[in-house]
């Protein structure tokens, strides 16, 4: 069988068009130039005069648009060849015209040449050798040259700008062999008659085909790069521009251009104050997927994440947010926007661990490759490339994590009052093959306990059936530290709780109970003359709620200040004053002067607004945000108020220690306490700095030189 020939980066197909181009344009050269081409004065330009010169930009706009339309460019369907199906679907442009490349029809030299005949009805080519002997061949080639590299910027922004598919590539590359490269030619042989000294070593009409390919193939993944941050943070599918950019990041230049520019659109889009921390663990996420399909090494992942991280650290609520997402359920149907249930889905699937040291030596790797040229020797490798390795490494200890961890898996198993504990199982099962089981030692432990506490609160209320309350019996060394906010509760409510904790000293005779009065829910019933009002609420507001019925059996509504009720109940005052706002915002109170409340027996003429102070109207809405934040300013002084408690521990031991071993700096008592305080000392500098200085206030210390504490003599 005969063998077809064809030189290197040019397909035999081509030239065989080549050659006929060749000799079908030789009888026209010697009919539009008298003497042979090679005389043709290299500086024939120079005799053009002024007035010729002056019309460069509009030949050349003119010349563009000719080559745009044989081009195929703007063109609503182009068709390569025949415009019939016989083995195969023809190639067709725009890309949404063309089918899959895997049906389109390869080129034939019977088709080229058809396409070849099509191309000669322009008139392009006269164009052309009009301006051959008007403008001198060498300014014609550098223009027809600069044309053609501008029409493959114009044609890859208009074919495939927006488009997504997996076929980009090749849809390209045939365009340039089998289009591009045959219009080339037939210009190069129209200008030069095939002699590529006149044509420059930077020409377009001087590079191969392989070389036109990579260019083109770099204009996409140029453009590609500008889709990237709206293709990773949009809806669509990143397979299809990962394999386009495959073709463009093969060097270090192309690399770090890739690198640069996504960068630069992470600044403008969301490494900035107005992002949410959400938003950008979101973005994030997608980049870390999208990047470990790019580039399975790690290095460009590497490159990009350096900026995020660094700014998510700076971000208070990062740590929460991802702590949040990983115990979230995955399965949920709620569309929570501040949840990051993506985070939850990557934990449930299938973790495979391996000897990191054995899988970068590649001892049993088949599939290993050296890392690439712009490698750091310090870029994160494989091991760190999934979602949850990179966040859990993102802050600076482990133990930030490990306690925001333990905390918000607390407070979860604590708000599950379906005693169903099945998903948390689950989860810790995932995160102890990632973080180890040492480090959610005290995890297990929480969950054990309420797991146990289902048990041990059933066999209780099968003894004391009157006790009516379950509780959950929590291990207190291993639960993170909970607020205390003491108050008197409710009679009704104590003598509940007596009864069962007796039910529990028989259960389990060596231990006792302690209750948290700040956590919980209890269902109240109000019974009033117009209505019955249900809910379930905290501990506090059912103590605060108990104190307004009527204990003379008068009759009449009940009034109570929010003095009297702290001062009854041994109560902080903002934490009564809250309780009462939201029974307030429930219309069962109101607010008749200012800190004074009566019970609404009866609903008030005034549609759903609720009475506050003076008779002015809320409407419920209001009522209840101001309920929420009256809660969480009463949450925050209590909270102050325990942590000015806990500081009075350490009073002592700071006076004995400045009197012993003299002045010592701010920094050098915190690095002290945190020495030979058990588990570390619990407050920063500055809590520290605002202790000492109330100290000083109150004439235990003073402040020396250079701003040194020491105890007064």
């Amino acid at each position: 069988m005969a063998k077809v020939m064809s030189t290197p980066g040019r397909t035999a197909t081509n030239d065989y068009v080549a050659k006929k181009v060749f000799n079908d344009y030789r009888p026209l050269w010697k009919r539009s130039r008298p003497r042979d081409i090679g005389t043709v004065r290299p500086n024939a330009a120079d005799d053009v005069d002024d007035a010729d010169t002056g019309n460069i930009d509009q030949i050349r706009a003119e010349l563009q648009a000719k080559f745009e339309f044989i081009l195929g460019i703007g063109s609503s369907l182009y068709v390569y060849g025949w415009d019939q199906v016989s083995d195969g679907e023809p190639y067709r442009l725009p890309l949404s015209q063309c089918p899959s490349m895997h049906d389109v029809r390869p080129s034939s030299p019977e088709e080229a040449a058809a396409h070849y005949q099509k191309l000669l009805q322009s008139d392009i080519w006269q164009t052309l050798s009009n301006l051959r002997k008007t403008l001198g061949i060498q300014r014609v080639v550098r223009m027809v040259s600069e044309i053609l590299h501008s029409s493959v910027k114009s044609y890859v922004r208009w074919a495939y700008s927006g488009v997504y598919r997996m076929d980009v590539a090749d849809h390209l590359r045939f365009w340039v062999e089998n289009i591009l490269s045959l219009i080339t030619t037939m210009a190069q042989i129209a200008l030069t008659g095939g002699n590529t000294t006149k044509q420059g070593e930077d020409s377009w009409l001087a590079t191969s085909e392989s070389q036109s390919v990579d260019r083109a193939l770099t204009t996409l993944g140029a453009l590609r790069i500008d889709e990237m941050y709206n293709i990773i943070a949009g809806q669509h599918k990143p397979e299809p521009i990962i394999e386009d950019l495959k073709h463009y990041v093969t060097c270090t230049r192309t690399r770090t251009f890739l690198v640069d520019s996504f960068n630069g659109q992470l600044t403008i889009n969301v490494l900035h104050p107005g992002a949410s921390t959400i938003e950008i663990l979101r973005i994030y996420i997608s980049t870390i997927r999208f990047f470990r399909k790019l580039d399975p090494k790690g290095v460009l992942l590497d490159r990009v994440a350096r900026r995020v991280r660094q700014y998510l650290r700076e971000r208070d609520d990062a740590v929460k947010v991802v702590v949040s997402g990983l115990l979230s359920d995955p399965s949920s149907q709620s569309q929570d926007s501040e949840i990051l249930t993506e985070l939850a889905t990557e934990l449930h699937q299938p973790y495979q661990s391996y000897d990191v040291d054995l899988y970068e030596l590649g001892w049993n790797n088949m599939e290993w490759v050296p890392d690439p040229a712009d490698a750091t020797p310090d870029h994160l490798k494989s091991r760190n490339n999934d979602v949850i390795g990179s966040l859990t490494s993102l802050f600076e200890s482990k133990e930030v994590f490990v306690k925001e961890l333990q905390a918000v898996f607390a407070e979860r198993l604590l708000e599950n009052k379906t005693n169903n504990f099945d998903l948390e199982v689950v989860i810790l099962n995932h995160l102890k093959q990632r973080l180890g089981d040492s480090s959610l030692q005290s995890c297990e432990v929480m969950l054990r306990d309420v797991l146990e506490s289902v048990k041990i609160d059933a066999a209780i209320n099968k003894t004391n059936k009157n006790a009516d309350v379950h509780a959950k019996i929590l291990s207190r060394l291993f639960w993170p530290a909970m607020s205390e906010q003491a108050f008197e509760m409710a009679p009704e409510i104590s003598g509940r709780q007596m009864m069962y904790e007796n039910g529990f000293e028989k259960y389990k005779s060596s231990r006792k109970l302690t209750w948290v009065q700040s956590l919980g829910q209890v269902e109240v019933e109000l019974q009033l003359e117009d209505r019955v009002v249900r809910e379930s609420v905290l501990p506090y507001q059912a103590t605060v709620i108990y104190a307004f019925q009527d204990r003379d059996g008068t009759g009449s509504p009940v009034t109570r200040t929010v003095a009297d009720l702290a001062n009854e109940l041994s109560m902080l005052v903002p934490l009564a004053r809250s309780a009462c706002i939201f029974w307030l915002s429930k219309r069962v109170l109101a607010e008749t002067s200012p800190d004074t409340f009566t019970v609404l027996e009866r609903n008030p003429d005034s549609g759903d607004d609720v009475i506050m102070s003076g008779g002015a109207e809320m409407k419920p809405d209001a009522s209840a945000a101001a309920a929420e934040a009256a809660a969480a300013r009463a949450a925050q002084e209590a909270e102050e108020e325990e942590r000015k408690q806990k500081m009075v521990v350490y009073h002592q031991f700071i006076v004995s220690m400045l009197t012993n071993q003299g002045a010592m700096p701010l920094a050098r008592i915190a690095m002290m306490l945190n020495m030979v305080v058990p588990g570390g000392f619990p407050f920063n500098n500055e809590e520290l700095k605002e202790f000492l200085t109330g100290m000083v206030k109150e004439g235990q210390l003073q402040v020396g030189p250079g701003g040194n504490y020491k105890a007064r003599a």
